[in-house]
């Protein structure tokens, strides 16, 4: 019976009906006990009722829940419900491949990579005994990690002794109803090898067959055997072979042919022996593609076979001639596009900066991982072995990269033009080596962060810009100079790239500080000076000589014509690419530096790493109470930005939201567990409430310029701006009528808000930095943060006259908050060498001079989980009866697989000239 909304089977709560699966009614559900989404499938009543097979299926679903590989639909669970068993699944968002056909055959390289996956997948089912028996489209599911198969191991269920499938389908009468219409037995038997319609036992080269069938549909849109009825079809599968995949698709490589004709051999034993066979067979082809479509060699070979194959074709390539470098790279008039993978190794990982926001970043996640050689004929990337950081330079006629000496630690490789040296940052310097070896010589130091983008101009000046300042110079053997100037509302100019003949330069400007969508590219002649905006919504671009700017926007590689004389785009962008990978920061104001991770040879190959743009990541309110134990409050989980307050009533929150479509500040009532915007107009930080929480102020940045703003909490008017300039206000005296605010200096400011008017003065103002103020709750006694110690402690002054200061912390803190009663202290202790941190919590007697007690943990954080740390204001805030704390708490994201290749596209630019025409 089918299950309404609402409705519970043990702690799972049904949430909506999915479909009906080959087993029964599939649901959308919510766990009650982990607070998760799954999926649930209820079996039919005559398959619960039979004792034998409710043994065998518990039996069978104990060990398919064991498996556990990235290509698999995890098995959480199994229970009745009213005499009907049921499985507990993971919920997989995304289509079916069933579903993704209806609309046509799959590229080529997205069928070899689906089809890789399945394989795998089999393969470590297989490992375990179990086989899959029901492989089929509407059994696999393309997510945005990638193929998922479902229903392992269930044809199992099926005993040994019931009647074969063509047994049960000889009375059935022919039909002239189409296939589609048999319903989903009729489904099935489109992916049945032979051995099973004939009622033999099924092995794991049964699997083989069906995932034939499947890449067969992939390559081609069509099923490799059709009828008119189930029996014509079961005729069709047992005597006639399929058309082959190249008559269909004419630019198939042989050695596809030939793999799908093996997997749909009538006979087993002419199959591949292993789901892992075929999974290398096609990670080569993906691999060597134009190579194995050239050679037609039967894939199934040793991997050091396959590597002697790609070298030798390559030497017999270059043995050709001077007029045929060698065979890859040939590039005759209107030559075709292809399509390759580089390995990384030996390296094991193209180190390609992909660490989630607020984390600490893996050492060294390059910002700008890929450049070329300036002939084009080498890749160099930045890349992990063991754990060592360094660069790596693959020459594409070479089976593997080269490790480059004297370059431990590299990131934001730039090669020369002249091809003589490679640029990179490492160990708080920019640095050089010789490309062909050699040892390590340092451009410039004191360069605290990698650069944001580095390029060389043809003099041999370095160009790089910073997270926040101008395009910075270094001339050879020179100090670096600011080569551009920041304007009005801009944070920032990064990732500069250079024009034909040097005379100018592009780059990127930033607006904002935790969002983006204000960017823009400018040229800028270097001689004069003179800016021209040529692109808004855009970052990275890069000129390529067949007249075009590439650039990103949304993690999509779009190209435009372009003059470099007139610096003037000509026409509209186009899109080329999509999911290019975007460097992330290792500074937690921001999450995405912009830098793209492609690069283009002048010969025209192409290289990028494909991945969507990282999001700001989801967050969830939570209480922390005394004892470190986290509760969930009851509002939405959303994109938060880390700092946040508590009204003076105790019942609303007051914090940011850093999404693509939902920013500015946003009012989250505890009672009721509702989430609303404030203001979405700019970008807001740093939100504190007046006395009577009828007034919040806050910064705000708008059209890349910074203030103190002010609005009422109800929304009834705009916020308008007090102060200009980086203010982060942190608390109020209790009659509203002072402010002290963090300032960009690096000194603590105290504002007087009189009559709708601000002015700050600096009572603090010392060589030192004085950070995170926070006012006792009857506005008498300041708490703050200053390295005057040569590291951050917590001290306490009288307010306002700031007298002689007393320490809090004894052994380093910062991110002190009092307690509503104004009897204790709370702040943040250092960090231990896990990288966790410590709440801690001091006595506080009034008095001349007040008393505090020796401070005392209260309970450990992974800063990494718990967002109490690392605003130059405290992030976290105190509960009115100060049993508890209010925090975000990341929801982590799925871990990125290592990037291991590099994918490649061979004479990119006629397929860049057929897509964006260039004016004649």
């Amino acid at each position: 019976m089918p299950l309404a909304s609402g409705a519970r089977l043990g702690p799972y709560e049904i949430q909506a009906a999915i479909g009906a699966g080959g087993m029964g009614e599939v649901y959308k559900a919510r766990d009650t006990r982990l607070d998760r989404t799954v999926a649930i499938k209820i079996l039919p009543a005559e398959l619960s009722a039979d004792p034998d097979r409710r043994a065998r299926f518990q039996r069978e679903a104990k060990t398919i829940a064991g498996l556990s590989h990235p290509h698999i639909c995890t098995l959480y669970d199994v229970g009745e419900h009213d005499g009907s068993m049921y499985l507990v699944m993971e919920h997989l968002a995304g289509e079916s491949l069933a579903e993704r056909l209806h609309k046509g055959r799959l590229p080529l390289d997205q069928a070899l990579t689906v089809a890789t996956e399945i394989a795998d997948a089999l393969t470590a089912a297989h490992k375990q005994g179990i086989i899959h028996r029901d492989l089929k489209p509407g059994n696999v599911m393309l997510t945005k990690s990638g193929a998922k198969l479902l229903d392992f191991g269930l044809a199992k269920l099926k005993e040994h002794g019931a009647e074969p499938a063509t047994a049960q389908l000889a009375s059935m009468p022919t039909r002239s109803a189409p296939l589609t219409a048999e319903g989903a037995i009729v489904g099935t038997l489109q992916y049945m090898a032979p051995e099973q319609l004939e009622g033999k036992e099924a092995d794991a080269r049964t699997d083989l067959w069906a995932l034939g069938a499947i890449l067969y549909e992939m390559m081609t849109g069509k099923r490799a055997f059709e009828g008119v009825s189930a029996a014509s079809l079961i005729a069709s599968i047992l005597e006639r072979e399929p058309v082959p995949v190249s008559t269909l698709q004419p630019l198939t490589p042989p050695v596809m042919d030939r793999l799908v004709r093996q997997c749909l051999s009538k006979v087993p034993d002419d199959r591949p022996d292993t789901a892992h066979d075929v999974g290398n067979d096609l990670r080569w082809i993906r691999e060597t593609g134009g190579v194995a479509a050239l050679t037609g060699a039967r894939p199934r070979l040793r991997q050091g076979v396959r590597t002697a194959l790609v070298v030798a074709v390559a030497a017999v390539a270059a043995m050709l001639g001077a007029g045929a470098t060698w065979l890859l790279l040939a590039v005759p008039p209107r030559a075709s596009l292809v399509r390759l993978s580089l390995d990384a190794r030996p390296a094991d990982e193209v180190n390609a900066g992909g660490v989630p926001a607020f984390s600490l970043p893996t050492p060294g996640g390059s910002r700008t991982a890929l450049t070329w050689t300036a002939d084009g004929q080498a890749l160099v990337f930045a890349g992990r072995r063991g754990g060592v950081q360094q660069l790596y330079v693959r020459r594409l006629d070479t089976a593997e990269a080269r490790p480059l000496a004297n370059t431990e630690g590299a990131q934001v490789p730039a090669v020369s033009t002249d091809g003589q040296w490679v640029a990179f940052w490492a160990r708080g310097a920019i640095r050089k080596v010789p490309l062909s070896g050699g040892p390590e010589l340092t451009v410039a130091s004191g360069v605290a962060q990698p650069p944001w983008g580095l390029a060389w101009d043809e003099a041999g000046q370095l160009l790089f810009g910073v997270e926040f300042g101008p395009i910075w110079g270094v001339p050879p053997d020179g100090v670096p100079v600011a080569v551009t100037r920041l304007g009005e509302g801009e944070l920032t100019h990064s990732l500069p790239s250079l024009l034909p003949g040097g005379r100018a330069i592009l780059y990127t400007v930033r607006k904002r500080w935790f969002s983006w969508g204000d960017e823009e590219v400018v040229a800028q002649t270097l001689a004069t000076g003179e800016r021209r905006v040529v692109l808004k919504d855009a970052t990275d671009a890069r000129y390529v000589r067949t007249g075009h700017l590439v650039f990103l926007r949304g993690g999509i590689l779009f190209a435009a014509a372009f003059d470099p004389e007139l610096l003037q785009v000509l026409g509209k962008a186009v899109p080329v690419l999509d999911t290019v990978a975007q460097a992330l920061s290792s500074s937690s104001s921001s999450n995405i530096t912009g830098a793209g991770q492609f690069a283009i040879a002048p010969t025209g190959t192409l290289a990028w790493i494909p991945s969507p743009v990282a999001p700001y990541p989801d967050g969830a309110l939570v209480t922390v109470n005394r004892r470190g134990q986290v509760s969930p409050l009851p509002a939405p989980v959303r994109p938060y930005g880390s700092v946040l307050r508590l009204s003076p009533e105790g019942h609303r929150l007051a914090l940011m939201l850093f999404s693509p479509t939902d920013r500015g500040l946003w009012i989250c009532d505890l009672d009721r567990g509702t989430l609303a915007p404030l203001t979405r107009d700019g970008e807001v930080t740093y939100p504190t409430w007046l006395p009577g929480g009828q007034r919040l102020v806050f910064s705000w940045l708008k059209g890349g310029r910074r203030s103190l703003a002010i609005q009422p909490a109800d929304g009834t008017a705009p916020p308008r701006v007090l102060l200009p300039g980086a203010w982060r206000p942190s608390s109020t005296t209790p009659d509203g009528r002072q402010l002290v605010a963090a300032a960009s200096e690096q000194d603590i400011a105290i504002v007087a808000l009189n009559d709708g008017q601000a002015r700050a003065e600096f009572p603090l103002k010392t060589p030192e930095v004085e950070q995170w103020p926070a006012l006792s709750p009857d506005g008498r006694w300041l708490v703050y943060a200053s390295d005057v110690s040569g590291r951050f402690e917590v001290y306490e002054r009288p307010f306002p006259g700031l007298g002689p200061a007393q320490p809090v912390s004894l052994e380093g803190g910062d991110s002190p908050a009092w307690h509503p009663n104004g009897h204790e202290l709370f702040f943040l202790g250092p960090a231990e060498r896990n990288g966790k941190r410590w709440m801690m919590a001091a006595t506080f007697t009034p008095g001349s001079p007040p008393r505090i007690g020796r401070a005392h943990p209260l309970f450990d954080f992974d800063p990494n989980d718990l967002l109490i740390a690392g605003s130059p204001v405290r992030n976290y805030d105190v509960a009115p009866n100060g049993e508890h704390f209010y925090a975000v708490q990341l929801r982590p994201s799925p871990p990125r697989p290592p990037v291991t290749q590099v994918n490649i596209m061979l004479n990119w630019f006629e397929e860049l000239k057929a897509k964006v025409p260039t004016p004649r």
